[in-house]
C-alpha cells in the first residue's frame, strides 16, 4: 500500500471508533452524575463541570477563529442548556452568517476545536507523558524498557491532573452538527478545484503541492485520535465501574433515553 495513503486510512479507522467511544462516555458520564446527585438539573451541572476545560477550549477556539477571520461574533456561553431534541448543549458561540462568510471561513470556524484540541492533546502527550519514549519501548518489545517507561509515565508530576485535562479536552474537541454545517459545501469546492487542476494538466502540482501537507495533517490527527482512544479505554472502565457501584448501592439501574441522557431508573435485579 502507498505510504502516502496510510495517514488517511489511519484516520478513517480511528475516527469512527473514537466517535462511538465519546458517545458512550458522554452518555454514561451524565448517568454517573445523575446517580450521584439524584436530580436531573444538578446532574447536568456536574456533567458539564467535569468536561468544563474541554468545553471552554472548544468555544474559545470558535470565538478566536471567527474573530481572526473577521467574522462578527455574538453571545458566548459555557453554561449547559437543553436543546429541542432533549440532548444537552454544553456551550455555544454565536457568529453572524452573512452572504460574505462563505463555506471556507465557516468550515475553519467549525473545525477550530478539532484542530486546537488535537494540538493540545499532542503537546500533553509529547512533552508531559513522553509518548515517543513509551512508543519506542513498545516497538522494542523489551519488557524491562516498557516497565521503566510506564513507571516514568505514572511518576510524572501531577500525572492525574494532566490525564484529566487530556480526557476533558479530547472528549470535547469533536465538531458538533452545527459546526459541520458548511463542510459539504467546502468539500465540494475542494473536489471541483481538484478536478479543474487535473483537467488543466496540473496533476503533479496537485500531488506534490497538496498531498504532502494534507497527509501530514492527517498523520497528526490519526496520532491524536489513537492516543485519545487509549486514554478513553481507561476512563470507560472507570466510568463503568463507578456507575455499576452506584447502581448497586442505590439499588437502581439507569435507563438511557434516545438523546443519551438518563431517562429514568428502575429497581436493579437482586
Amino acid at each position: 500500500m502507498d505510504q502516502n495513503l496510510m495517514p488517511f486510512l489511519w484516520v478513517g479507522l480511528t475516527l469512527p471508533a473514537l466517535l462511538l467511544m465519546q458517545r458512550w462516555i458522554h452518555r454514561h458520564l451524565h448517568g454517573v452524575a445523575f446517580l450521584l446527585t439524584g436530580n436531573k438539573n444538578w446532574a447536568v451541572v456536574l456533567y458539564a463541570l467535569i468536561l468544563f476545560p474541554g468545553v471552554l477550549l472548544h468555544e474559545l477556539s470558535h470565538w478566536l477563529t471567527a474573530n481572526l477571520l473577521g467574522v462578527r461574533t455574538g453571545a458566548f456561553s459555557v453554561i449547559p442548556r437543553a436543546t429541542s431534541d432533549g440532548s444537552i448543549q454544553l456551550g455555544y458561540v454565536e457568529y453572524y452568517k452573512t452572504r460574505h462568510l462563505g463555506p471556507l471561513r465557516e468550515s475553519l470556524i467549525g473545525s477550530a476545536p478539532l484542530l486546537v484540541g488535537t494540538g493540545v492533546t499532542l503537546l500533553i502527550s509529547f512533552f508531559v507523558f513522553d509518548a515517543p519514549g513509551l512508543a519506542e519501548a513498545v516497538q522494542a518489545g523489551d519488557i524491562d524498557a516498557l516497565t521503566l517507561a510506564l513507571t516514568r509515565l505514572l511518576s510524572t508530576n501531577d500525572f492525574l491532573l494532566w490525564l484529566y485535562l487530556f480526557f476533558a479536552v479530547s472528549n470535547a474537541m469533536m465538531p458538533s452538527t452545527a459546526d459541520r454545517r458548511a463542510w459539504p459545501a467546502f468539500i465540494l469546492f475542494l473536489v471541483v478545484a481538484g478536478v479543474i487542476l487535473y483537467a488543466l494538466g496540473l496533476r503533479e502540482m496537485l500531488l506534490t503541492g497538496l498531498a504532502g501537507p494534507v497527509a501530514t495533517v492527517f498523520g497528526y490527527l490519526g496520532l491524536a485520535f489513537s492516543l485519545t482512544i487509549g486514554v478513553n479505554v481507561v476512563f470507560i472502565f472507570l466510568i463503568y465501574f463507578v456507575e455499576r457501584l452506584l447502581s448497586r448501592i442505590k439499588g437502581v439501574d439507569l435507563v438511557y433515553g434516545q438523546a443519551g441522557e438518563p431517562a429514568g431508573n428502575h429497581p436493579a435485579d437482586s
